[in-house]
């Protein structure tokens, strides 16, 4: 195996909270009445810099007379529990210490209505008695839905201020229905009080490179450029095909299914130009922030006994039931190691030579600057612009408990 680097796309943003504060001064917030109550609403997902910039919008609302107060957005993740949904946050480093506001993490939702196809719109009841909403949260693709809009701040009005019954009420149509976000969102930014959304978008490095503040009703015309600049940014592993794919660790922290399917090639449809393929994929461990959240994990075709037993079913079987794909909880088949992992893989491969194997090991698919290869893929890569040799090959070792030697500090 030879460690390799990628040079990924790298825009990073400046100063993310000067931009922030920037950036809120010129919309004005007229339409927020003086003295108001504004919630501000934070998801789970692990966006660059999310803690600091909800301490940012706290700060700058209270300096122009608001009440800032944090709403938890984020559907039915954390087990669909108040408790569960302090608990994201906190992982993400959102607390009420942290960021100087209360948070208000009421399950309680309102029915709003319905969208001209039927579809039911629900939005926390926190939210509606608000004096206004900012909604933060980045623009990326979705691990199911398709479309031009699909996992960022329209999302996040229409399901992930809705909490379990709005998560519900949009995948119950299933991930073909990706047109339903933009409608249900249409829906509730009409019954809620003003919304100002602040959209967030990420780099190849994971760094914030680009962030606008405009009114929620703006959101659903402006996202769609949004998520074609992160697209264009997206990291991945830049092969159409390996053997075996091992991934060191999966969580909620990392991708909405553990693993990026844009990474994997698995859990999305995409088309034939686009799809990345590993014959096998094997998963080590989940990491702590998932919290035991491994959605996903069915994905894989082989885990260990490390990642099986860190399962958390409660919030995991909430989580895909909310969503209808009840295969991303399944459990594959379970090694006592990383190393009897690897070689029930390789087995499983048949008749491939190992001189022939074509393998990628990764830390996460949200960590690709740097990733392992076998000698095939190697001179696949090599000469390639913007990838760089690391170090000499070294062969893929285990320590005594069977645990793989990896390159990345766990």
């Amino acid at each position: 195996m030879t460690l390799i680097r990628q040079q990924l796309a790298s825009r990073p943003l400046g100063d993310p909270d000067r931009a922030l504060t920037g950036s809120m001064a010129e919309a004005g917030l007229g339409f927020f009445p003086a003295g108001g109550r504004i919630g501000i609403a934070v998801g789970s997902r692990n966006v660059d810099r999310i803690a600091t910039l909800a301490t940012s919008l706290v700060q700058e609302l209270r300096s122009l007379g608001y009440e800032p107060f944090i709403i938890p957005a984020m559907g039915s993740h954390g087990g669909a529990t108040e408790e569960g949904q302090l608990q994201v946050l906190a992982r993400l480093g959102v607390t009420e210490e942290s960021v100087g506001a209360p948070i208000e993490a009421s399950l309680e939702v309102a029915a709003l209505g319905r969208t001209p196809g039927g579809a039911e719109v629900f939005t926390a009841r926190a939210a509606l008695e608000a004096d206004g909403i900012v909604v933060v949260n980045r623009v990326a693709p979705h691990t199911g839905f398709s479309g031009p809009v699909q996992s960022g701040v329209v999302k996040m009005i229409a399901v992930g201020l809705g909490k379990a019954e709005g998560a519900r009420a949009l995948h119950i149509h299933g991930f073909g229905a990706g047109e339903l976000i933009g409608q249900i969102a249409a829906v509730a930014l009409e019954a809620l009080p003003p919304v100002v959304a602040v959209a967030l978008v990420e780099d190849g490095e994971k760094k914030l490179s680009r962030l606008e503040v405009m009114p929620g009703s703006d959101a659903l015309l402006r996202e769609p450029e949004l998520l074609g600049y992160a697209v264009s940014m997206w990291p991945c592993i830049p092969v159409s095909r390996v053997d075996l794919l091992i991934v060191d660790e999966m969580g909620k922290d990392i991708s909405g299914t553990g693993m990026d399917p844009l990474v994997t090639g698995r859990g999305k449809a995409f088309s034939e130009a686009e799809s990345f393929n590993a014959e096998r994929l094997v998963v080590l461990r989940l990491t702590e922030a998932s919290g035991g959240n491994a959605t996903g994990i069915g994905h894989a075709d082989i885990t260990t006994r490390a990642l099986a037993d860190a399962v958390d079913k409660v919030v995991t079987y909430k989580n895909v039931l909310t969503s209808g794909a009840l295969y991303r909880a399944r459990i594959p088949i379970v090694a006592d190691t990383d190393r009897e992992a690897v070689e029930m893989a390789v087995v499983s491969l048949g008749r491939v030579k190992p001189e022939t194997l074509r393998i990628a090991h990764i830390k996460s698919t949200r960590s690709l600057a740097e990733f392992e290869v076998s000698a095939p893929l190697l001179e696949v890569l090599r000469g390639r612009a913007g990838i760089f040799v690391e170090a000499t090959a070294r062969t893929l070792t285990f320590d005594e408990d069977g645990a793989i030697v990896s390159p990345w500090p766990r």
